[in-house]
């Protein structure tokens, strides 16, 4: 996998990501935390760049290829402590948007997010840019079924809560103290039926009745200050 832009570089470095090969600029000097690293360095102009990347990524002038992400088993959420906080993503198919609530829950201290292996993107260089760093905080877990895996959970501890324009509760009306997962669904189709009826809760933001309407990243980014205040993951 290519991963590209300084944070997500530099993070990967940082976090003892096998990597095979780093790109810099031939118009750039080398960052300090590549030489610091003394990482074998292949110099190259931006049409190269263009060659090995997605269609207009900011590169900043550094790439890495670099071992693919490695997913977290499930298994290794049975023994999380009591104020834990993982989310699941149902059907988020856009890589910025993951990477963005990627980011998000590394910063408010989201322990793993569960994706599915058919319904949601793949961890790729566009996950890593838009995680700016996040990727190396959060356990990534994929799974073959979402509904399994929520009963799974369930046996693990962990209430259930899903996020719906449409919700029962206001956010703020919620106690998220404890094991707590955390769906958000696509922008299109929102949360498919069978992970609403295996929520404990459906809850929605306090938003303007005139528009309702978040995007999920910015959603979920609302949702995890909220859980991170009441389980008082700041002072840990």
């Amino acid at each position: 996998m290519i991963i590209y832009g300084n944070h997500a570089c530099r993070y990967a470095l940082e976090a003892g990501k096998k990597v095979y090969k780093v790109y810099v600029s031939k118009t750039k000097p080398v960052p300090q935390w590549i030489a610091d690293r003394q990482a074998k360095v292949v110099y190259i102009d931006n049409k190269e760049f263009e060659q090995i990347l997605p269609k207009y990524a900011v590169h900043q002038g550094v790439a890495m290829e670099v071992e693919d992400t490695k997913y977290a088993d499930i298994t290794e959420l049975e023994k999380t402590p009591n104020n834990c906080a993982i989310a699941i993503l149902d059907g988020i198919t856009d890589p910025h948007n993951m990477g963005a609530i990627i980011r998000s829950a590394a910063a408010f201290g989201i322990t793993a997010i569960i994706i599915g292996e058919k319904s949601s993107c793949k961890i790729n260089g566009i996950v890593v840019k838009a995680a700016s760093g996040g990727i190396e905080h959060v356990k990534i877990i994929m799974v073959k079924n979402l509904s399994q895996a929520i009963k799974k959970i369930k046996d693990f501890g962990f209430w259930i809560v899903s996020f719906c324009e449409r919700g029962e509760k206001h956010l703020h009306e919620m106690d998220l103290v404890g094991k707590t997962c955390l769906i958000f669904g696509s922008e299109g189709d929102g949360i498919r039926r069978l992970q609403k009826e295996n929520s404990d809760f459906i809850v929605k933001l306090p938003t303007c009745p005139s528009f309702p309407t978040l995007n999920v990243s910015a959603s979920s980014a609302i949702v995890f200050y909220e859980t991170a205040k009441q389980n008082n993951f700041f002072l840990q």
